[in-house]
């Protein structure tokens, strides 16, 4: 319904304003029925491709702005699931290093206040020596990773440089040469019907459409792609040259065709500056699209990276909370807060068999602790 509305406006508005013309007694160029068709579908084409690309264009900004919202959904969840981490292991960590000082305060004042034998000075030796060696992994452990983890900066609407669209523009756009092949059949067409009937002039226009996709593409698939490495100012200069060079031929075939008329030239020459200008913005618009679709293929590995990410300190989180609940609210005869209690309860009682079979218990239940303590990775 949309494009019957514009097809009418637009044959009903040529209408309109030939008859001011005739009222003003002005005559209007006189065009043929196939004139009339051409340029109703150049019109068409126009609207149906800038509809098109606004379309796409919104499309990709709307995904942006998704890929955007879900980056910044993980990277929440990251900084949470980080810092319950960190939380869980200073709590323990905190808990086991309470009970490794209260331990060693325990043998202090038991070996200041008696002298033990020799076996029950090197139990105590070896329990000390597994007290430091957990305190060394629980220190390592709590300036391991996950850190404090800074989440990017995102910006809720999309936001491009003028530079970065234009480095865009020149890139290689396989539509492009399509485009202006399309426009140069018309064009062609359209101008070519003045002086020559319409089957030549259907027959010159696809001809020269056809070589107009021919240097546009070999231009985007050879030079396009090498220039990729070379500054953005001489990958717009060879492009403008191109389009220049290629209009100047557009002209010098226009002009041929009608004849040595020099007002024919003038007019060809105005008529070779609506492709100069829909040739540009094109290759904008083209860049407009590829810059957007560059970034939500950047945030989208982003997001993928995050995932990753999750699922490792998922697995961290399920693994060490196995041990914190092992050491604390697993089975209480484990603890480190039993084995500190056996031993302080013994040293009370200042009977040396009885503190010896304290320390042999308390060292087992310690090493226990280590060997729970090194499966944190």
């Amino acid at each position: 319904l949309i494009v019957a509305a514009i097809l009418l406006a637009n044959v009903f508005g040529t209408i309109f304003f030939e008859a001011i013309l005739n009222s003003w007694n002005l005559d209007p160029i006189s065009q043929s029925l196939f004139q009339r068709v051409i340029s109703l579908l150049f019109t068409t084409f126009i609207y149906l491709g800038f509809g098109l690309v606004l379309l796409v264009i919104d499309g990709n900004f709307m995904q942006v702005k998704l890929a955007k919202g879900l980056l910044e959904g993980l990277s929440s969840q990251q900084l949470e699931l980080t810092q319950e981490i960190r939380d869980s292991r200073t709590y323990s960590i905190r808990e086991i290093s309470l009970e490794i000082q209260s331990t060693i305060g325990t043998l202090d004042n038991f070996t200041t206040s008696d002298s033990p034998n020799q076996d029950l000075a090197r139990e105590i030796a070896e329990l000390r020596t597994t007290l430091n060696e957990i305190e060394v992994r629980s220190n390592q452990i709590a300036n391991r990773f996950p850190g404090t983890v800074r989440m990017p900066k995102i910006y809720s609407k999309v936001r491009y440089s003028s530079g970065v669209i234009i480095s865009a523009s020149t890139k290689p756009n396989e539509t492009l040469p399509v485009i202006i092949s399309v426009v140069a059949f018309f064009g062609f067409s359209s101008w070519l019907s003045f002086f020559m009937d319409e089957l030549h002039a259907t027959f010159w226009g696809t001809i020269l459409s056809a070589i107009s996709y021919g240097i546009f593409f070999a231009h985007q698939k050879y030079v396009a792609t090498k220039l990729q490495v070379k500054s953005l100012f001489l990958r717009i200069l060879v492009f403008e040259m191109l389009v220049i060079t290629y209009l100047f031929l557009w002209l010098l075939i226009l002009g041929f065709f009608a004849g040595d008329n020099s007002a024919s030239y003038g007019a060809a020459l105005a008529y070779a500056a609506i492709p100069f200008i829909f040739f540009n913005g094109g290759a904008v618009l083209g860049g407009v699209i590829i810059s957007s679709q560059e970034q939500r293929e950047e945030l989208t590995k982003q997001a993928f990276s995050l995932r990753k990410d999750l699922a490792e300190l998922e697995q961290i989180r399920n693994a060490e909370d196995k041990v914190w609940k092992s050491l604390f609210a697993g089975d209480i005869a484990l603890s480190p807060t039993t084995a500190s209690v056996i031993l302080r309860d013994a040293t009370m009682t200042n009977e040396h068999n009885l503190v010896a079979l304290a320390v042999k218990n308390v060292i087992t239940l310690w090493n226990s602790v280590l060997v729970k303590i090194s499966n944190v990775t």
